[in-house]
């Protein structure tokens, strides 16, 4: 466990892969898009979230 005031999330695994900026701009455009019921544009963003994923530019990658 997290002793009071750590930063650290309780939920989150110690393992968790440094944030990437590009991750972090495409799922805040999904959630703008969502909010704004622009689901066309908010599926645009996870196919180029998946891609950006698979791409050598991901330094949060997904382990294969």
């Amino acid at each position: 466990m997290c002793a009071e005031g750590d930063p650290r999330d309780a939920h989150e695994p110690l393992h968790a892969p440094a944030p990437c900026r590009s991750c972090g701009e495409l799922r805040l455009a999904e959630a703008v898009a969502n909010a704004q019921r622009d689901y066309s544009r908010a599926a645009d963003c996870r196919v180029l979230l998946r891609r950006h994923q698979a791409s050598a530019d991901c330094i949060a990658r997904r382990p294969e």
